[in-house]
Formats: structure tokens, C-alpha cells, sequence
């Protein structure tokens, strides 16, 4: 924008990334500079490092939290592609404000042995488990 670049800029996010002071301080400084081009993606699957994320660090309610922070909010299923889409487009139609988007999603989505399974945020799947997953996500 300093440069006179007519550009969108994106940043995806995690849930756990929204414990962080530097996300909000981030935001703050976002909404005061009207930085209207930006649109930030949460993914927010409901788990971190360590656990599920309202046992952690309640976040809820996520959306509310960035518009008291002067950013235009939007809520959606993080796997529903026509919902992303729309919500990427109310994003770029906003001119006053930074947009955040909440996607809500599943850790391992139709994957059945990954699926709201914390431990696959460590873990690499085996040579086996990849082809499963391809198979069971109709890739192979």
C-alpha cells in the first residue's frame, strides 16, 4: 500500500497461532491502519500442541474477538469450497477494514485413522498409511 501496489495479501492462521500477543497486536495495528487488503484465513480446527483448544485457551467466541478489534469477521465450513470462495469474495468486496475469515475444520478431514486425531500433529504417516489416506480421499 506504501507503494502505491494495488495488492490483497493473505495470512493463514491456526487456532493456537491466536493465543499469540503478537496476532493480536498484529490485528490491532491492522484495523487502525485500515489495511483493507488484507484478509487473514484461521483455521480453526479446535485442537493445538498440547490439546483441544478451549481446554487450553478458551477462544470462543473467535469471530467476535476480531471484529471487537475492528476487523470485518466471517464464520464458515472450512471444507466447503463454494463457503470459501464466497467469503474470499465478501473479503475483497470490503474497504474499510481487514477481513478474517473462521474457517471450521476437522483435523484429518476423510481420513478415518487421522480424523480429530491430535496425535496426527506430530506424527508422519508410513509409506501404508499415505496410500490408505489417498485411497480413503478417493487420490488413488
Amino acid at each position: 500500500r506504501i507503494q502505491g501496489r494495488n495488492r490483497r495479501c493473505y495470512a493463514l492462521l491456526s487456532d493456537g497461532e491466536c493465543n499469540e500477543g503478537s496476532i493480536w497486536e498484529a490485528a490491532m495495528l491492522a484495523a487502525a491502519q485500515r489495511v483493507h487488503n488484507l484478509t487473514a484465513i484461521v483455521d480453526y480446527n479446535k485442537w493445538q500442541a498440547t490439546g483441544r483448544s478451549q481446554e487450553v485457551m478458551v477462544l470462543d467466541p473467535l469471530a467476535a474477538k476480531w471484529e471487537a478489534f475492528g476487523w470485518h469477521a466471517q464464520e464458515i465450513d472450512g471444507h466447503d469450497l463454494t463457503a470459501i470462495g464466497q467469503a474470499l469474495a465478501a473479503a475483497r468486496a470490503e474497504t474499510s477494514k481487514p477481513s478474517v475469515i473462521v474457517a471450521h475444520t476437522i483435523k484429518g478431514k476423510g481420513v478415518s485413522f487421522m480424523e480429530d486425531d491430535n496425535n496426527w500433529h506430530y506424527r508422519i504417516p508410513t509409506s501404508d498409511e499415505v496410500d490408505y489416506a489417498f485411497s480413503e480421499l478417493g487420490l488413488k
